[in-house]
């Protein structure tokens, strides 16, 4: 009777023991699966994130645009439990999301600078701002895009004006007006795109009504600009047109 019990109570144990490392063996394959597909995720992120600024200094911002969506895409509860276990500095979600706007803002200037039309840019800028979950990041972010849609509006009507050969003074002098006021606000901001789009208004208005005082206007800022900022390929291009 008792070595029965003892053979009854002895194989319960058993059985509860193979249980359990069923159990944690079930456990340990499918942290073992998070762990790996986190850090595939992880690889593709930074690889997503690097061919983004490459495609960024080929001037490719439609690829690098697309490569950031991808990144995006990455982040994951697998791609936080690997993080939680791997070491290394890794990119936030916060990082992904702003650098996905300031692209779209880089592209809209660039073809402000042309004085295009950038409202492909402009919305998709817009539209990516309601990713951006620091309030204060959103509205700065917010505010220079606003500063960029009402560019390509002057820009637009500059074209128009341009087109029809409707260029009376009190035409060009309300549209040089409307800029310059918010050229203002761009200079309070810090927002360095605007004001460069700026010179390139005045100069651009300067020469299609015959205004001498815009293009004096544009050489001041540009000067004033390279002087406390520097030259890049923008300012370089301006000190062209003002010389041509």
């Amino acid at each position: 009777m008792k070595n029965n019990l003892k053979n009854r109570f002895g194989g319960t144990k058993l059985t509860v023991f193979l249980v359990l490392l069923f159990v944690l063996i079930i456990a340990g394959g499918s942290l073992t699966y998070t762990y790996l597909s986190g850090k595939e995720l992880q690889e593709n992120q930074t690889k997503y994130w690097n061919q983004a600024f490459t495609f960024f200094s080929q001037k490719q911002p439609e690829f690098a645009y697309l490569e950031l969506i991808k990144a995006r895409s990455t982040f994951s509860e697998s791609l936080d439990f690997y993080r939680k276990i791997a070491t290394g500095t890794f990119i936030t979600k916060a990082e992904v999301n702003e650098a996905i706007v300031l692209i779209c803002q880089s592209e809209a200037y660039d073809n402000l600078f042309n004085l295009e039309s950038a409202e492909s840019w402009i919305q998709k800028a817009k539209m990516e701002i309601e990713n951006v979950d620091d309030g204060e990041t959103r509205l700065e972010l917010a505010n220079y895009i606003s500063r960029a849609e009402a560019a390509d509006k002057f820009c637009a009507t500059y074209r128009q004006y341009v087109e029809t050969e409707d260029l009376a003074d009190e035409k060009y002098q309300e549209l040089v007006k409307n800029s310059l006021k918010v050229g203002t606000e761009a200079i309070k901001a810090n927002d360095y795109d605007y004001t460069i789009f700026e010179i390139r208004f005045l100069i651009a208005c300067g020469k299609a009504f015959e205004e001498p005082v815009l293009i004096g206007e544009a050489r001041q800022q540009l000067f004033d600009i390279t002087q406390s900022k520097g030259e890049d390929e923008k300012t370089k291009l301006l000190w062209s047109l003002l010389r041509n």
